[in-house]
């Protein structure tokens, strides 16, 4: 090696601290995320009670969280489908629900997805206007930070501004897996809940389990019967594990 080259290879030295990557930190994203915080009253409207707590029902959510969250972290999942056999079950009133009382656990960040693209309505639920279609995020259009919007410090939506026809579709395509790892890694979520449409109505929520740990299914009283609960089971279970069947609209004093 010659004096020129020994010059050349000194010049390479270390790069300034300033200059490096930055190392991730997940509250580099949540902090970038916009803010939209529906009220006491617009969450009472939507009957988010776990969020108002002025319901006794309230409890059942809190129980359901605990549960559930023992379940994922036993078996290190994050990812939860909630659906229900048909419309009318309450699977989104049960999403936003469990979303909020599992939000009242500071050390938990939650994260909700709208798939519930035939039909969906978190954000009129929320009062929250969706900016962009989430069919766009899914496609990879769209940076995660300039999608989500939080209510909460750790609490995350991703809502859409409209419904799409092609949702089953899309839930198979290899870009949804790749945004759905992205936000993953970003977001370091705890739980991730999505709320689903009918699972014996279209094949949305078939195509969309190899992108989940497990399933919540919400069957909902005087609505659901007993062969439709043992439908969705059979065909859920064979990709998928179920965490449980939640009766909503059951009667009794704690009932909503």
């Amino acid at each position: 090696m010659n004096d020129e080259q020994k010059q050349d290879l000194s010049d390479l030295s270390p790069a300034p601290e300033d200059n490096l990557p930055a190392v991730h930190n997940p509250d580099v994203f949540w902090d970038s995320l916009a803010v939209a915080m529906p009220d006491e009253a617009q969450l009472a409207d939507a009957k988010v009670i776990s969020a108002t707590r002025d319901h006794p029902a309230h409890a059942a959510f809190d129980m359901l969280r605990t549960r559930l969250l023992q379940a994922l972290s036993d078996n290190g999942w994050t990812r939860v489908a909630v659906t229900a056999p048909t419309r009318g079950c309450g699977s989104s009133f049960v999403t936003l629900n469990l979303a909020y009382a599992a939000a009242r656990l500071e050390n938990t960040r939650t994260v909700v997805m709208d798939l519930d693209l035939r039909k969906p309505s978190l954000g009129a639920m929320l009062n929250i206007e969706a900016t962009d279609d989430i069919t766009d995020y899914l496609s990879g259009e769209i940076a995660p930070e300039d999608f989500l919007i939080a209510t909460q410090r750790n609490l995350a939506f991703g809502l859409s501004a409209g419904p799409a026809d092609n949702s089953a579709e899309m839930f198979q395509a290899t870009m949804t897996g790749d945004v759905l790892d992205e936000l993953g890694d970003l977001l370091e979520p705890d739980l991730v809940l999505f709320d689903m449409p009918p699972a014996l109505e279209y094949d949305d929520v078939l195509a969309f389990l190899p992108h989940v740990d497990a399933v919540l299914v919400v069957a909902g009283g005087g609505v659901t019967s007993a062969e439709e609960i043992t439908k969705v089971e059979q065909i859920l279970s064979e990709v998928k594990p179920i965490l449980g069947v939640m009766l909503n609209k059951a009667d009794g004093p704690v009932s909503y």
